[in-house]
This record gives C-alpha cells, structure tokens and sequence, in this order.
C-alpha cells in the first residue's frame, strides 16, 4: 500500500490563459529524454533548438563545509570521480571476462581508496587490474562471504514473498539488509541460508514505500516551476519533475521519468499546463518511463522557485555505495549530503541492478513528493557539471522529516529514498530504453 496525496485537476480542462500560454493550478513532475543511438551514453545536445540559457551564476558546490576530512567540496568529488572510473574499469574487466563477481563495490570518499568485496579465489587475470598502476586509487581487495547468486536468490525471495519494502545485498556480501513491509509475517534471521538484517534507522512497525509524486501551486516564469521546450532536467511536471534528456536509439527524443508518474498512452503537462507528450517505454524490474518531448543539456539547480541557476550535464555516472549524491526535485530544489547505501545486486551477466537506495547523513531532510522523476546526480570536481546518476522514485515512510522547499499539507519526504539507477536504463538489455544516450550540455 502506498500513500499518494490527492490530484489537482490537470491537463487541457483545467488550463486558463497566461502571457499567451497556457497554465494549470498543478505541475507534473517529469524526465526529459532525447537520446541517439551510440556507445558512449552521451548525446550532444547542438541539435535540438537552443533556448536562452540563464546567466545568473549560484553556489557550485553545497553549502558547509566538506564532510569526511576533505579540506573542500572540490577535493571530495575530485576523490570520487577517480575512485568511480577504477571500479568501472574492475567492472567492465570482470564483466568481458565471465566472472560473477565482485559481490560489491564501495567508493566511498570518506575510504581514500575503493574496496572491492570478492567471493572465491581472484584470478590471476584481475588480480593486475585490482592492483592498479602508478597513479591509480589505492584498491582494497576483501573476501565477501556469499556470492552474488545466494545474495540473489536470497533477494529475490525476499521482494515475492511480499514481507519487504527494501531487500538488498550488504555491500561487502556477508548478508541481506531488509526494511519489513507493516503487518507482514517476518522472516527469520535468515532468507535461503543468507543472515538477514533490519536496515540501520527502520522503524519497529514496518515501513512503506511512498511514491514521491505530488501537486504544486503553478509556475509564473520560464524557469524550474514553468519551463519550455527544450526541457531542462529537474523542471516541474504536474505531478512530478522532469528527469534526465536522453535520445533514443532511433535518434527521438525523450524524456525519462518515473514510471508511477504517467499511464502508458497518458499525456503529460509542464508547469505551465502545456502538453509535452505521451508516456511510453515503461520498464518492467524499475520505475522508469519516457515522455515524448525534448529536453536540453542542461539541469535546474538551486532552489525550488529558480528562473536564473542551472548546470550543463556532463554525461552519467557510475552508482557505487559510498558515493556521495544530490537530487533536484522541482517541489524541493537541489538538496546534497546524500550517501548511497546499498544497491540491487547485479544480473548474472554482470549487467547492474535497477535500483538504488541513499541517506541523508544526519536524518534531518530528504526529497519529498513532488520529486519522483527527478534527477540524483553527482559534481564534477570543479562543480561546473552534473553527472547522471538516477531517478528519485520513493521514501520510506518510517524516514519522514520535514520538508524542504514548496510545502503543504500532508505532504511527505523521507532521509531515506530509493532511486532508479540510469546505468540500468541506458545499458540493461531488460531496459526499454538500453543503448539511448544522455543528452548533454
């Protein structure tokens, strides 16, 4: 069961007149994407119609002080970035070689140096890619006590068993980490002989997963709250916020969002009231979606009712535990101090799991409803440019906190959220959207 706040009227009967265009008391929120057929995940964004870029200069980095000793913001995403290319290497080399390993990954900054959970024996063969080269991050090689097919099977128990909201892999592989759905039969300490543990900050009566869609007062710009085409990522959609641009393989743009945002054949609408176009492309195993507009290379920061602060987007990024992430929500703005926790195991083939979950350190603020679709990304280390990382899609309702941004009443955010990961978009073969690009800036 899921909370989901009551619906404003939206679409063309409910849109009145407004400087020319039309408008609606309520914002869907959606993703862009425009996405060509390529290999390296990125599309240029020169050839879809430019729009005035806005100017005004915001904070490139999160406001406070670095986290975890780094004498400054740049330092630590300069460090995660490095950490983040070693273990897509790691990857890409155990995935063309057959292995069914690592168990897990974590770069997290805080570390100085990636750790890598392995189940066996390492082969000679990746023993010289853990080891690295002069130069490379330092890299931890660590035993992980279950491989990837018990952690799977374990999972996969778990979820169809209908007993969970969240059922993951520890990261180091020495079990399963669950939050308990309210009212099921619990399991045992252990799921198919895997030990199973209760998420660090879960409550005692169970927890739901509460869709992050929402409603909004309407937009009075162009800017995050009424945008136009080409659509920024991180602009307001009726119900939701716009994701990240991609263009498709047969070179159509697109938008990609949550898949609970729109049914399938719906229309979607921009801040404004516009139509945009049609949801499609919904994935089976996440919560993805497409709408059928275009979007730009670039995404809206800053605050929630912002005409003046966006950033290019760079391409994507890899979706490591420990790495340190932001959302964009058009309800709550640009939010930092995210930590991812945990991930869903990857497939056999090495192809990375649909789904995500991240923290906010001290439990004080989260992305709340009115977000779903948004984008989490990380900085460059210059914070210039964002990289795509995922989707938010739901909170947990036993992590609710006071909401940040546009409120009202009822309205629910959570420290704790599940987002869907754009490496399973974009590269799973199960994705209906696998080889589309990312449009950037």
């Amino acid at each position: 069961m899921t909370h989901r706040l009551p619906s404003r009227r939206t679409g063309p009967e409910s849109r009145g007149r407004r400087r020319g265009r039309t408008f609606v008391l309520g914002a869907v929120l959606l993703l862009t994407c425009t996405a060509v057929a390529a290999t390296t995940g990125e599309a240029s964004s020169a050839s879809t119609p430019p729009k005035p870029v806005p100017r005004t200069p915001g904070a490139q980095f999160p406001t406070g002080p670095a986290p975890d000793g780094f004498a400054t913001w740049s330092d630590l995403f300069t460090t995660q970035q490095r950490l983040n290319a070693k273990a897509s290497k790691i990857l890409t080399a155990a995935r063309t070689a057959g292995h069914d390993n690592p168990v897990g990954v974590v770069a997290a900054p805080k570390n100085r140096a990636l750790r890598v959970y392995w189940h066996g024996t390492v082969p000679d063969g990746m023993r010289r890619q853990l080891g690295g080269r002069a130069g490379d991050v330092p890299v931890e090689v660590l035993p992980a006590r279950y491989s990837n097919d018990a952690l799977r099977t374990a999972v996969r128990g778990l979820k169809t068993s209908g007993a969970t909201s969240m059922a993951v892999p520890r990261p180091d592989g020495s079990g399963v980490v669950v939050r308990w759905a309210p009212g099921a039969q619990r399991h045992g300490r252990t799921a198919d002989g895997v030990p199973v543990t209760v998420a660090p900050g879960a409550g005692p009566q169970g927890s739901r997963a509460v869709p992050l869609t929402g409603r909004c007062a309407d937009g009075a710009r162009y800017c995050r709250e009424d945008d136009t085409t080409p659509y920024y990522a991180g602009a307001r959609l009726s119900n939701c916020t716009v994701g990240w641009p991609l263009r498709l393989p047969n070179n159509t743009p697109a938008l990609l969002t949550a898949g609970h945002c729109g049914a399938g054949g719906a229309t979607a609408y921009d801040g404004g009231g516009d139509a945009m176009g049609g949801y499609g492309n919904h994935s089976v195993g996440s919560d993805h979606a497409t709408i059928g507009a275009a979007g730009s290379g670039r995404m809206w920061d800053g605050n929630w009712q912002n005409s003046t602060f966006t950033k290019p987007i760079g391409g994507r990024d890899g979706t490591y535990v420990g790495n340190h992430v932001c959302t964009s929500g058009s309800r709550s703005g640009a939010l930092c101090g995210f930590t991812i926790s945990f991930i869903d195991p990857p497939d056999p083939s090495g192809a990375p799991g649909p789904s995500a979950y991240a923290s906010e350190n001290t439990a004080q603020y989260g992305p709340g409803q009115g977000d779903s679709g948004g984008p989490v990304f990380s900085l460059s280390g210059d914070g210039q440019r964002v990289f795509a990382v995922g989707t938010v899609t739901s909170g947990a309702n036993d992590a609710r906190v006071p909401c940040r941004g546009e409120n009202w009443p009822g309205r629910v955010c959570a420290w704790h959220f599940r987002f869907d990961r754009v490496d399973y978009a974009l590269s799973s073969t199960f994705s209906p959207v696998f080889g589309s690009q990312i449009v950037t800036g």
